[in-house]
């Protein structure tokens, strides 16, 4: 019999505990990895009602149609890529189903559903200063003014294309990013962040970090309705 295939992080071989840059110095941003999530990109007509009803059925959560926007349900988390084009994060175990689910509700219409979880991951980053951190390689606007809770965008950090998500006020954000490109991002990270003092923690459990506020999502849901 064949073995069973290994799951094995970017970020195993890491052995980074703590970082500070000089003694005295305290913890301002904490690093971690969300390894195995399930990673579905999903594409189709938002002009179509069924469309858009079929996948609020199938995930139990609405689409977000508003751009630069995430959404989070209990087991999924939909992130607004483009005009046609979502990003569904899931547990892993869940990613072959939750995408079979939703081939088999939108078979009728023109769609396309791609199990990308294999090639990405996500990075962890949190503290008071990790809005300064993803500065120092990033160009998009961080203020609370126009980037908050809720938030995604797909930009660059440090010329690695990603999707970073705001996922909690403290600030705290994901950065989902390629799988080749984790090793290099996550030692960047962790050089950016040294001056300020950074701490690599265990992740949270799936979808545990501070969402965005109900009202947002139930804003969100009612322009769908």
């Amino acid at each position: 019999m064949s073995k069973p295939i290994r799951q094995e992080s970017p970020l195993a071989d890491r052995k980074e505990t703590s970082l500070t840059a000089t003694a005295g110095v305290g913890v301002a941003v904490q690093l971690c990895e969300r390894a195995f999530l399930g990673h579905i990109n999903l594409r189709g007509d938002p002009s179509s009602s069924d469309f858009i009803e079929a996948v609020r059925q199938t995930l139990d959560c609405p689409l977000p149609l508003e751009a630069n926007r995430f959404i989070d349900a209990e087991k999924v988390r939909v992130c607004w890529l483009g005009p046609s084009e979502w990003l569904v994060t899931c547990a892993g175990a869940l990613e072959e189903a939750t995408a079979e689910q939703l081939r088999r509700a939108l078979k009728r219409e023109f769609t396309a559903v791609t199990e990308i979880g294999g090639g990405q991951t996500v990075l962890g980053i949190s503290g008071s200063r990790a809005p300064n951190v993803i500065a120092k390689g990033c160009t998009l606007d961080l203020h609370p003014r126009v980037f908050g809770p809720g938030h995604c965008a797909q930009t660059s950090l440090a010329r690695a294309a990603i999707t970073i998500l705001q996922t909690g006020a403290a600030p705290s954000f994901e950065l989902i990013v390629r799988r080749s490109y984790a090793d290099y991002v996550w030692r960047w990270l962790m050089d950016a962040a040294a001056e300020y003092g950074c701490a690599v923690v265990e992740s949270a459990p799936w979808l545990s970090t501070a969402s965005p506020d109900s009202a947002n999502r139930e804003g969100l849901a009612k322009t769908q309705a």
